[in-house]
């Protein structure tokens, strides 16, 4: 899903979540996703951690710990182009089947490009595509 569409469906929807998967200091160099419009706050669960960019083992668990999947309707992955928050979106759904089966009908998705979108011709990202470029709401910590 396009991040203008994510976007309309958390400002209209207090059963949508968006999960914020990148690390730490991307949230703090690069700013994040303004919530103050949405129904529901940013939740915020590294998929990986910087600097060696390893891979959070208990990535589920701690989303979880985080949200309520009882009010959920669909859960909105983003992280800086869209990779991570695809693995991320497929990961929670495989969690939901295996473990959460009462919850099957919440939808896991991936916020298309990211935060800050793919490189541009000249290595730069936020020209293209994503979050910040298309202009949405956001703040620098």
């Amino acid at each position: 899903m396009v991040p203008e569409e994510a976007y309309e469906k958390l400002i209209s929807s207090t059963r949508c979540f968006l999960v914020d998967v990148r690390s730490k200091a991307e949230w703090s160099f690069v700013g994040i996703p303004d919530s103050s419009q949405m129904k529901n706050d940013v939740i915020f669960c590294e998929w990986a951690s910087f600097p060696k960019m390893e891979r959070n083992l208990e990535f589920s668990e701690n989303l979880f710990s985080q949200l309520i999947l009882d009010d959920s309707e669909s859960i909105y992955f983003l992280c800086r182009s869209g990779a991570r928050s695809f693995n991320a979106a497929l990961e929670v759904t495989r969690f939901i089947q295996e473990y959460k089966t009462e919850f099957s009908g919440v939808s896991c998705l991936n916020v298309k490009y990211g935060f800050e979108g793919d490189l541009s011709a000249d290595f730069k990202r936020g020209r293209i595509n994503g979050w910040k470029h298309s202009n949405l709401p956001w703040q620098q910590l």
